[in-house]
């Protein structure tokens, strides 16, 4: 009876770490590849006819209760720049305009995530009429590419849930064409 309670158990915590740990793989266009729970439902076509050339809706991941706009947006004042590349001051030169190109919107920088390739994603607090979210984003040669992650409810504000999930995202983050000194802005 005891060896049954036992393998019972073993089963039981395999099954629940393999439903946790399942995940999604997804390519956007020649851009990048990410994984994420595949819990989260895809939506790669919805908004498609509202992209421009300096800003393209690529796609939404939509859970629960929460989602993660996943758009590039040309970027003129950093044409060149790329955050893979960049030096210490360079970074915090990028640091000084977000807060004060988005001064109106309370930023505050949440956290600096690296992907398993090396490239990192500035993580911004940000508010706007529809409430508080976070803001991701990496420059490659003046090309955003950006996340924007909220729960529907706007009265619920970002918290370390949210920020791990759009986290455990971003660190799988890998180009389509790897980024080489070239390349690199």
């Amino acid at each position: 009876m005891k060896k049954w309670i036992a393998v019972l158990l073993v089963m039981t915590l395999v099954l629940a770490l393999a439903s946790t740990a399942a995940a999604a793989t997804y390519t956007s266009g020649d851009y990048y590849t990410i994984e994420y729970s595949d819990s989260l439902l895809l939506d790669d076509t919805s908004h498609t006819d509202e992209s421009t050339e300096d800003n393209q809706w690529l796609f939404t991941l939509t859970g629960e209760d929460y989602l993660i706009d996943a758009a590039l947006t040309k970027v003129e004042e950093f044409a060149g720049f790329s955050h893979y590349s960049a030096t210490d001051a360079q970074k915090a030169d990028y640091i000084a305009e977000v807060m004060s190109t988005f001064a109106d919107s309370n930023p505050s920088l949440v956290d600096v995530v690296d992907t398993t390739g090396g490239i990192p994603f500035y993580i911004f607090s940000l508010e706007d009429s529809d409430g508080m979210y976070y803001y991701a984003e990496t420059i490659t040669n003046g090309v955003s590419v950006n996340f924007c992650c909220y729960y529907y409810d706007a009265d619920t504000l970002p918290d370390t849930m949210l920020l791990y999930n759009l986290e455990s995202m971003l660190r799988t983050f890998q180009p389509v064409i790897s980024q080489t000194d070239d390349n690199a802005g």
